[in-house]
């Protein structure tokens, strides 16, 4: 089976609820993190080291893990204003050897990805991408930091765009953190659910469009009240995926 799973943002104890959740098997299972596994919460260190370190897991960048390849290759001091002092923290007390395999790894990710699964094709990326120009245009800032400019738009033809970066109750304008769908182009799916501030963390297997949730650990630190209203894919969007719910695990 193959999952997507994004914006994890250091809450490792929600990713490996998650993983239960979903009965990751390494061995027959592949999932790709689309990126900012890093910052805002409480143990971006140990989601880099299961994430580097653990059999079919893929990494794709997020603006985060670019924000601190900024930091640390150019002076950039962006990363500051974005929840990095749990990160800076515990990458500043590994040992050397440690730190410089975490930053090799996070500095040769990949900044999308394209897989086919049953004859469907998808694209993989942390915000989406510049849908104004061609792809061989795309910068890398433009597939770790779009918003709007690609989510309200129609995306590439013949591809449907996974991808995190914008919390879905932003995108509804609403308290509703559940998995986010493109009913105007039906060509994008958005899986951040703001774990890390309340919300979820949610997991799509590709293969048959089933959707896996945990509630967010940080739903009283943050107070956000974000529910999970809608479980379903929309009526029409894949015909191959199934309505099927999926339980949530508290």
């Amino acid at each position: 089976m193959i999952y997507c799973i994004s914006d994890i943002h250091g809450c490792y104890d929600d990713f490996m609820d998650l993983l239960e959740q979903i009965k990751f098997d390494m061995s027959n299972d592949t999932i790709y993190i689309l990126g900012d596994m890093i910052d805002r919460g409480d143990k971006p260190v140990d989601c880099i080291n299961y994430i580097m370190n653990t059999r079919n897991v893929y990494f794709i960048n997020g603006n985060h893990e670019q924000m601190m390849l900024d930091y640390y290759n150019k002076g950039d001091d962006l990363w500051f204003y974005n929840g990095n002092e749990e990160t800076l923290q515990q990458l500043t007390c590994l040992h050397e050897s440690q730190f410089d395999r975490i930053f090799s790894f996070i500095s040769e990710a990949p900044y999308y990805k394209t897989v086919e699964v049953n004859e469907k094709q998808y694209f993989l990326s942390h915000a989406g991408l510049c849908v104004s120009v061609p792809f061989e245009s795309q910068k890398e800032r433009d597939l770790v930091w779009s918003r709007e400019d690609f989510y309200e738009y129609k995306a590439l033809e013949n591809y449907t765009c996974i991808f995190g970066h914008t919390p879905t109750p932003y995108l509804r304008d609403s308290l509703n953190c559940a998995v986010w769908f493109d009913t105007n182009h039906y060509d994008k799916i958005c899986i951040d659910c703001g774990c890390v501030y309340g919300g979820a963390l949610a997991a799509i297997r590709l293969d048959d469009g089933k959707i896996f949730y945990v509630k967010s650990r940080n739903e009283q630190i943050y107070r956000q009240k974000w529910k999970i209203e809608d479980f379903s894919v929309p009526e029409g969007f894949f015909t191959q995926f199934t309505q099927e719910e999926e339980n949530i695990k508290e």
